[in-house]
């Protein structure tokens, strides 16, 4: 109690005012107040499907937040704000109801950096200029409208290498033996533009003794490894690329400004954890914050995909493009001891060698990568697999990975939990059981 003032002292605990939300709290009942006029209209109508209840209500709110002069004839509607306020009945929806009340925008890192390509630039150029620029992704743009069109990607830069080198294995004088920059430079594919490399244009990828070697790059396209330009708009709810993120399968969404056409940044999973881990502070808790991320259904226990210390990097590249993920673990053979982590941004440190060769091991591999890119973004991360959830956040927060790999007290491996399958477990997994719920 205040001694002076004789009331009680205001919990900041409980109020809820950020950028991100204006005017937004969370009171003592666990409400949602929020301004009608900020919130997405595709937030609304997944909050709305879930079956929650929106109450509409009338605040004084004087225009400008002066008084307005008694002369001055005013709109009464400009007098009122309008907000709205949704009730949460259970602790575990509030990070998804945070995600549908937020704009996209929200979530934009202050230090951004984008890199556009015009589609009549070479893939040998566009992948070089990724590399120099310490960048995963680049946007693809048509060199005569400008119009963003697409997305190249280091996904993109090792196809073409295993594409080369299992073309290059057809041949009995040339299988098994190193690709120099020399012969790279020397096939059609290295310096074909980006809009034939998209398309489904026949190309001549090299021609020895007589034998021409063509693919098409519509194959791509049939085995689903050619993926559409999937973007959302600066004013779309971030519910909603977790949505987009998780069905496509993909790890960064174009997030466009509808008035430009213009990309303003590039979503990650990174950036929504980041997002979630702002607020998470003033919000209530779920209780899954607290159980040990065995006993939950996240993740991958069962079936896991690695490596040993002699499997051949192509084996290793295959898994990483044929299931759709970003990193594999390398383990002791016997043991299945967790020793390192190879990601398919190390595939890319190929471009800095005198040769590549995708018969080595992958041990190799990684010690040419550390040898030619010195200090490394991803390095391997582990936690023991009794951790809770709200431990294994603030891991991916202190160490900024994609992926932690759960072992036991020898570091074997047990699990692997990425980014993905955390915000789709706080966010997708909650809207899901409640749409089930109602569907009862």
């Amino acid at each position: 109690m205040n001694n002076q003032t004789g009331k009680l002292r205001r919990n900041k605990a409980t109020t809820f005012e950020s950028p991100s939300i204006p005017k937004a709290f969370f009171d003592l009942q666990h409400h949602f107040i929020f301004s009608k006029k900020k919130a997405p209209v595709d937030g609304i109508e997944a909050i709305q499907r879930d079956g929650a209840a929106i109450s509409e209500h009338a605040v004084v709110k004087y225009a400008n937040d002066e008084r307005p002069d008694e002369k001055e004839k005013q709109d009464l509607e400009n007098m009122f704000k309008t907000v709205l306020r949704i009730g949460v009945q259970n602790s575990d929806i509030v990070y998804t109801h945070l995600l549908q009340l937020s704009q996209c925008y929200e979530a934009m890192a202050r230090n951004n950096k984008l890199i556009v390509f015009t589609n009549d630039i070479s893939v040998r150029k566009a992948f070089n200029g990724l590399i120099y620029n310490c960048m995963r992704t680049g946007l693809v743009a048509d060199s005569k409208t400008l119009e963003i069109t697409g997305v190249l990607s280091v996904t993109d830069f090792i196809m073409v290498l295993m594409m080369l080198w299992k073309y290059r294995e057809n041949l009995d004088e040339l299988k098994g033996t190193p690709l120099s920059h020399e012969d790279f430079r020397q096939m059609d594919i290295a310096y074909m533009p980006i809009s034939r490399w998209k398309g489904g244009i026949r190309i001549l990828v090299f021609e020895r003794k007589g034998i021409s070697f063509y693919f098409t790059s519509g194959c791509l396209e049939m085995k689903g490894q050619l993926k559409p330009f999937i973007n959302i708009g600066l004013k779309e709810s971030i519910f909603r690329a977790v949505e987009l993120l998780t069905k496509h399968r993909i790890h960064r969404l174009p997030v466009m400004d509808e008035n430009t056409g213009d990309c303003a940044y590039i979503l990650t999973h990174r950036r929504i954890l980041h997002y979630l881990w702002k607020h998470c502070a003033l919000l209530p808790k779920p209780e899954c914050l607290s159980q040990r991320v065995v006993d939950l259904e996240m993740g991958t226990w069962k079936n896991l995909l690695y490596a040993d210390e002699q499997t051949p990097l192509i084996d290793c590249l295959d898994m990483l493009i044929d299931n759709h993920i970003s990193g594999i673990p390398i383990v002791e053979k016997q043991t299945l001891k967790v020793k390192e982590v190879y990601t398919r941004f190390d595939a890319a440190s190929a471009a800095f060698s005198d040769h590549i060769d995708l018969s080595v091991t992958v041990t190799r591999a990684i010690q040419e990568r550390d040898y030619q890119c010195g200090i490394r973004r991803d390095a391997v991360v582990t936690a023991h697999y009794t951790t809770t959830l709200w431990c294994l956040i603030e891991i991916f927060i202190d160490k900024n990975v994609h992926r932690i790999f759960m072992v036991d007290d020898k570091t074997i491996l047990k699990g692997i939990i990425s980014l993905s399958d955390v915000i789709e477990f706080l966010v997708l997994r909650p809207s899901r059981q409640t749409a089930n719920g109602n569907n009862k």
